[in-house]
């Protein structure tokens, strides 16, 4: 980010996740066309220096140190996770891999698989006029040329795994394979893994054991769609109680009546097609949010599930609003099953003698 907008972290920002990564700009009417020019120049390719991986690299270090201190491993735990279920890795160098990426690698790998001209979505929010800002984002972007590619799917190595990783953390992973987005099951899912979530944040146990607790059925590989539970553990949190006690309420979900599936996929069909109104939410908003920031989110919520869903949104959303509990029951009972799990536990690694 920095590569392309210097050290204005104030209205410039970004963030990578385990499917996409996302530039952000939060500015006004009168200068929104800045982040435009720095989503421009980033997707054109602008050349890294030595320079600047070698001021890059700190900032990289300290919000590992600062996500791990926290307990906030979950995207760390998906990087390994690829790793040990792609390529069969049993140790995984996160820290490592930071010290030790040279630049002609980063660049290689931006040039390869970053800006692939049929996955980029751009999302604007705010008083611009529709009209005006197609045409201006067509006039910045529409040059763009990139050989980019997705990544293609290999051979992947199933089953129960313990990893270790370089960082002062330990996390549990729990993925099944389940149908794409385009498929009926997987908006039950969406719903299962939703309730699921807030089953784990009301259990006293698992929240004492734990940091935050993710499920979901958002997990993509290039291999396809995956169903996950994913926990930090903290230092003392003995991780057969810990896994016992989840995989106690998934068996729970899929056997108790599930009365609240209709509202939950109503709720997110929604969520998907529609954009809420910002007045609406800022009655909730913490301390110190402002009204930009709050439409600023919004477009992010947006704009990633268009960039998911994209040609099965409208579908998944139809599917969402007609969910039933029998339907979202039946989905787990086909897919949530043990002998479809894969269990990933994550250690530090020993020190070498």
């Amino acid at each position: 980010m920095r590569s392309t907008s210097g050290a204005d972290t104030q209205h410039f920002n970004a963030e990578t996740l385990d499917d996409h990564m996302r530039l952000d700009y939060y500015g006004t009417v009168a200068n929104w066309q800045n982040g435009l020019e720095h989503d421009r120049r980033w997707l054109e390719g602008v050349a890294f220096t030595e320079q600047s991986l070698k001021a890059e690299k700190p900032h990289v270090s300290q919000e590992v140190d600062h996500t791990v201190g926290n307990g906030f491993t979950h995207k760390f735990a998906l990087a390994a996770w690829a790793q040990a279920y792609r390529y069969g890795k049993k140790q995984v160098a996160i820290r490592g891999d930071i010290v030790s990426a040279p630049l002609r690698e980063i660049q290689r790998y931006r040039n390869d698989r970053l800006v692939v001209l049929d996955r980029i979505v751009v999302c604007v929010v705010g008083g611009v006029e529709p009209g005006a800002a197609l045409f201006l984002i067509a006039k910045q972007l529409e040059g763009i040329r990139s050989d980019a590619k997705s990544a293609l799917p290999v051979e992947t190595s199933s089953g129960n795994r313990d990893i270790t990783w370089d960082l002062d953390a330990r996390h549990l992973l729990i993925t099944w394979p389940i149908p794409d987005a385009d498929k009926e099951d997987y908006a039950f899912l969406m719903i299962f893994g939703h309730l699921l979530s807030m089953r784990i944040f009301g259990d006293s146990y698992l929240t004492s054991m734990t940091g935050p607790a993710l499920a979901g059925a958002d997990l993509r590989s290039p291999e396809g769609a995956y169903f996950y539970v994913s926990v930090s553990l903290k230092r003392d949190a003995p991780l057969p109680d810990v896994r016992q006690k989840i995989w106690s309420h998934v068996e729970a979900l899929r056997k108790d009546p599930l009365s609240q599936a209709p509202l939950l996929g109503q709720q997110f069909a929604f969520s998907l097609t529609h954009v809420m109104d910002p007045a609406t939410i800022q009655q909730q908003a913490p301390p110190g949010a402002t009204p930009a920031m709050m439409e600023g989110n919004l477009g992010l919520q947006y704009g990633m599930a268009q960039f998911r869903y994209g040609p099965h949104l409208n579908g998944l959303a139809q599917k969402l609003s007609s969910a039933d509990a029998t339907r979202t029951q039946q989905a787990a009972q086909r897919h949530l099953t043990a002998d479809k799990s894969s269990v990933y536990t994550i250690s530090p690694a020993k020190p070498a003698n």
